[in-house]
């Protein structure tokens, strides 16, 4: 996933996660905090570093990335999380 922009949220890095497939990102935007580098996927600053990353993909285990993607992006995560952000925002406008 060569990004050339500031991706605001990366959907796309956590639907090749959770389909056990390693996500290769240039640390752009959201990258860094959707994958996680060496665990989910590999977060890269240059062309080089990519083509590495490409030759190291065998390293990261497929069914952990999955895990990984469910563990933070899953239904119930994503649920709770907006949950709290909601409740944030009411207990402000009071």
């Amino acid at each position: 996933m060569p990004i050339k922009w500031e991706e605001p949220f990366g959907l796309t890095f956590i639907e090749s996660m959770a389909a056990g497939t390693p996500p290769i990102s240039f640390d752009r935007g959201s990258a860094s905090e959707v994958i996680e580098h060496g665990k989910s996927g590999y977060v890269v600053k240059t062309l080089k570093q990519m083509i590495k990353a490409v030759k190291n993909i065998d390293e990261i285990d497929r069914a952990e990335c999955r895990k990984y993607a469910e563990e933070k992006f899953g239904i119930q995560k994503m649920v709770d999380e907006y949950e709290k952000v909601y409740y944030k925002v009411l207990k402000t406008q009071k």
